[in-house]
């Protein structure tokens, strides 16, 4: 596996293998073994190859909430629960997490059986998308289950590249870590996504909030 600073400067990451590198930033991981869970979620996804593009759609998310429990944001945290259902090798241990690395893993599985999946989002809402369905419908996996229907604001949400994601996972790892006091931790996110390529006004509003972190520990 690459480390993340690697991946991250790279071109085009696969969004799970880049989460998986986060994830190493903050402790060992077992890639294999998050390789082989990933695998038998894409076994499951092998009669879906040759379907029309909203069953696919339809089946990988299902498939995903089938196997994992979506855990809604917590309004407490426990300080040694900030990471496990953010970090991809955790959310695959446990068969549970957040509906952002849920749908990184719904992404993945599809790609390792040839399914076209992406993600799609603006701010902080983030769906599963087919990139051959031409309806603007995606699923959501916090409500799995059904589709949701984008209609009347195609041009608000975009296509959210592994970079993209990637700094989504940091921006919610360092807000958690602050709310509990870990600075460590928080320290480590805002390092981490100034590694990411950024624009220059973002580049500049992340600079800040390291330095406002670092200022934590003096």
């Amino acid at each position: 596996m690459l480390p993340f600073a690697l991946q991250a400067v790279s071109e085009c990451p696969a969004h799970a293998d880049l989460a998986l590198a986060l994830g190493a930033e903050f402790e060992p991981l077992d890639a294999d073994e998050a390789d082989a869970e990933l695998d038998a979620l894409a076994g499951e996804l092998m009669d879906l190859r040759h379907a029309a593009p909203r069953e696919q759609l339809l089946g990988c998310a299902a498939a995903v909430a089938e196997r994992f429990t979506t855990v809604a944001t917590p309004q407490r945290i426990a300080r040694d629960c900030v990471l496990d259902d953010l970090l991809l090798h955790r959310v695959l241990r446990r068969n549970a997490g957040h509906a952002l690395p849920l749908t990184v893993v719904a992404v993945e599985a599809g790609r390792r059986v040839g399914i076209p999946l992406g993600i799609v989002g603006r701010g902080r809402e983030q769906y599963l998308a087919h990139a051959a369905f031409a309806d603007p419908h995606v699923a959501d996996m916090a409500q799995p289950g059904r589709l949701v229907d984008l209609g009347g604001r195609e041009d608000e949400v975009g296509w959210q590249c592994a970079h993209q994601l990637a700094a989504l996972l940091l921006n919610r790892i360092a807000e958690r870590a602050e709310r509990i006091g870990n600075v460590t931790w928080a320290l480590q996110a805002a390092e981490l996504r100034l590694a990411l390529p950024v624009g220059e006004e973002a580049r500049e509003r992340m600079e800040r909030d390291l330095q406002r972190v670092r200022a934590r520990l003096n």
